[in-house]
């Protein structure tokens, strides 16, 4: 997602779990190596946005996933141009797992929003889907630190608890 003429496209899955948490993936590359994000990446030509977030999320995370109902659409840009895309994010009412995952992350795991510090784009999109309450605060601090421009808007019907 670095380096083109035109931001690229793409879209993610909160994924909750059974015991209350949600699954994440620890990336190996891209401009947020090392962070714990939510399963996602490109939308193919001819793909939707949903089922690109379906694909991703079993080949990163090994999780098959039910319903998806969009919570927010992003754009994400870096400071210095390195990266510009638009996220589509979708919650998932139901999944299992399928496969091991494992496609471009270093870990997957599931976890309650409130035990982990995901990187703070995660932050919001998590917010915007009804999951977590991390403060306005402490996403802005992110965003500002790492150099990224979000503009969101979130899906007023994505306002529902787990």
């Amino acid at each position: 997602m670095t380096g083109t003429s035109k931001p690229a496209v793409a879209a993610l899955a909160v994924v909750p779990t059974g015991s209350g948490g949600v699954v994440f993936v620890r990336q190996q590359r891209g401009p947020y190596a090392g962070w714990l994000l939510l399963p996602g990446g490109k939308v193919e030509f001819g793909e939707s946005a949903q089922d690109a977030a379906r694909r991703e999320t079993v080949e990163e995370a090994g999780f098959e996933v039910g319903s998806l109902t969009p919570t927010g659409v992003y754009e994400i840009r870096a400071g210095d141009g390195s990266y510009h895309f638009v996220m589509f994010a979708f919650r998932a009412d139901a999944a299992r797992r399928v496969a091991a995952g494992g496609h471009h992350v270093d870990a997957v795991m599931e976890a309650l929003v409130d035990e982990v510090q995901p990187h703070p784009t995660v932050m919001r999109i998590l917010n915007d889907a009804g999951v977590a309450r991390y403060t306005a605060r402490d996403i802005e601090e992110g965003l500002r630190r790492d150099g990224i421009l979000m503009r969101g808007f979130p899906v007023a019907a994505a306002a529902v608890t787990v």
